[in-house]
């Protein structure tokens, strides 16, 4: 006997339901909080399954949702010790389109964890169950290198328009970073008003700025067309 077991996983807590193969709710669907207390009573309600059934195979599934599966997927897979359980991670978009083809418009969680027990039976070929994790980790970490690359661009690319509006005269200086003395002396003098009341001996403490740079940075700053003068520049 086969059975499918759906799970929708938000933050803090996850909706589940148990569906027969012809889509008949045989464990109607519960509410668990994600804590060893809710661990610990889907392992219960799991378990009272397979004595009422014997030889039931029950197949497993949560949506991939950036993370907050984890622990319930690590659990269920750690149940396989002593319950015939296969595990999977689903794909939202799939289960989301098989919920819209069935015309069901309404979305609750209960409604939710269903959809994912419907879809593991009508799309067997679309999941892969007990697929190695090993990666896992690694991929999250990379992921997370990748997105602060992205920020770095981003964070980069508002400075340069900040700046040509605050003090354009030194963006002839930025190739394609900025360099080091260049950002010390925009943490020191952010707006070109700033730059021409600073004195070139204390901008020539900076490294990599010589005196003669920083008196010509001073002198082109009182004529500076800047725009952006105020605090908040």
């Amino acid at each position: 006997m086969k059975l499918y077991l759906g799970g929708d996983v938000s933050k803090g807590y996850a909706d589940w339901i148990i569906l027969s193969e012809k889509k008949q709710v045989v464990l109607e669907s519960f509410q668990l909080d994600d804590t060893h207390a809710g661990h610990c009573e889907l392992f219960s309600r799991l378990a009272e399954c397979f004595k009422k059934y014997p030889g039931l195979e029950l197949y497993s599934a949560v949506e991939s949702t950036g993370g907050y599966e984890n622990n319930w997927y690590n659990t269920l897979q750690g149940y396989q010790k002593v319950l015939n359980i296969k595990v999977a991670r689903v794909n939202p978009l799939g289960v989301n389109f098989n919920r819209k083809a069935g015309m069901k418009r309404n979305v609750t969680d209960a409604i939710s964890a269903f959809a994912i027990a419907e879809y593991m039976i009508n799309h067997p070929d679309n999941i892969k169950y007990d697929q190695d994790e090993y990666w896992k980790s690694l991929c999250r970490h990379w992921n997370f290198v990748e997105m602060q690359k992205k920020q770095r661009v981003q964070t980069i690319n508002q400075m340069e328009t900040i700046l040509y509006s605050a003090n354009p005269t030194l963006m002839r200086f930025k190739n394609d970073t900025f360099p080091n003395w260049l950002l010390e002396l925009i943490i020191q003098c952010p707006t070109a008003e700033n730059l021409a009341k600073a004195k070139p001996e204390k901008l020539a403490k900076i490294p990599y700025l010589t005196l003669e740079r920083a008196e010509e940075l001073v002198a082109e700053a009182k004529q500076n067309i800047a725009s952006a003068t105020d605090k908040n520049a």
